[in-house]
């Protein structure tokens, strides 16, 4: 190798060790953290949007719009924005033994929680009635469960003791 060689190459190892060598690595290192996460986030951002779809989609629920607010906007914000907050600490470091995983994973526990225990007098509606349909019912609900189990496995992953790996 020449000197010039040797001097670049030395250049990009400098690079390499100022950027941290675990910072280019660690999403490959807890990929299933970094997906679910991610999952989290974006499903929160579908709670958001549900119940606008469900209107162009003709699966409406006649309730009124602080209802909707009440129900999908904020719980889907407050799911996405901490599913975010978890998706990029996932990519910086483990979730097991982060207090702030933990608070962010609760945080979207009790979200999720929300929209399930909204949505469950629409369910029962679709049950006795056929003022509101079981297609209508179904899509209003259907990020409740996946948000909720998400964010339950996000809080025990992080409520674990700290990964010796890290």
């Amino acid at each position: 190798m020449r000197t010039t060689d040797l001097a670049a190459s030395a250049s990009h190892l400098t690079i390499v060790e100022a950027m941290g060598a675990n910072s280019l690595h660690s999403s490959a290192s807890r990929p299933a953290e970094v997906r679910a996460t991610a999952a989290l986030a974006l499903l929160g951002a579908w709670t958001i949007v549900v119940p606008y779809l469900a209107t162009a989609l003709g699966l409406e629920v006649k309730v009124s719009s602080l209802v909707e607010v009440v129900d999908h906007v904020v719980p889907g914000v407050l799911v996405a924005a901490a599913g975010f907050y978890l998706t990029m600490l996932a990519r910086r470091r483990s979730l097991a033994g982060a207090t702030s995983a933990l608070l962010a994973g609760g945080v979207c526990f009790l979200a999720g929680f929300w929209v399930l225990s909204t949505h469950v007098p629409l369910l029962a509606d679709a049950a006795r009635s056929a003022s509101v349909s079981w297609a209508a019912a179904l899509w209003h609900s259907s990020t409740a469960v996946p948000v909720v189990a998400l964010a339950l496995w996000c809080v025990l992953r992080s409520s674990s003791a700290a990964d010796p790996a890290r």
